[in-house]
């Protein structure tokens, strides 16, 4: 926990079969976090519950599904909470449903399975590329936010002092941009949207 960092959120995304029962879906986003996830204001659980940080620390096979995931699946007669599906042939629980979201230039944002980060590298493997996010305490901070996060990720990647850096580091200038001419209220929203990624 440092000083300057609020949270940070590791994603990795892939696409696979979602099962329940003899009903499948193929080709559904499913996303691995990390868990300080809960930070972020992009995950909610309008049925049910968000995992907890300490589900998905030690890897409980749970998952929050997508509206569109839930409602292709269960139908409107099953709750979909506390019924087991299976990820890729994984038995995964479901705890919470995200409220719908509609479709983005076309693509549906409501078919999707969110489940623990190390559950996800177990399925598809760890070698897949890993998205950081990052949330300052505060916007005038970011760049010292930036370094421990370089710092942290560094660690977690077992690299020695000498070792390049296997990962690259970017920040929207034009989001900064954005925050310092925008009054407050928006940029309280705007960070927590997207406060700045580091792409492994």
């Amino acid at each position: 926990g440092s000083d300057n960092i609020g949270a940070v959120m590791a994603d990795s995304q892939g696409r696979g079969r979602i099962t329940y029962r003899d009903k499948s879906i193929d080709n559904v986003q499913v996303r691995g976090v990390s868990p300080d996830y809960v930070n972020f204001s992009s995950f909610d659980a309008e049925r049910g519950r968000l995992m907890s940080p300490t589900e998905v620390e030690s890897a409980r096979p749970v998952a929050v599904i997508g509206w569109q995931t839930a409602d292709r699946l269960f139908g409107s007669d099953v709750d979909p909470i506390e019924k087991m599906i299976q990820i890729e042939g994984v038995h995964f629980r479901v705890v919470g449903v995200s409220a719908k979201r509609g479709a983005l230039l076309g693509n549906s944002q409501d078919e999707f399975a969110v489940i623990p980060l190390s559950q996800f590298w177990m399925i598809f493997g760890s070698r897949r590329s890993l998205a950081l996010s990052v949330k300052p305490r505060d916007l005038a901070q970011i760049q010292p936010a930036m370094d421990e996060a370089t710092i942290a990720l560094r660690s977690a990647r077992r690299l020695r002092p000498k070792q390049p850096e296997n990962f690259g580091l970017f920040t929207s200038d034009t989001i900064l941009d954005i925050y310092h001419s925008a009054t407050n209220g928006i940029f309280a929203v705007l960070v927590g949207v997207v406060a700045l990624s580091l792409v492994v």
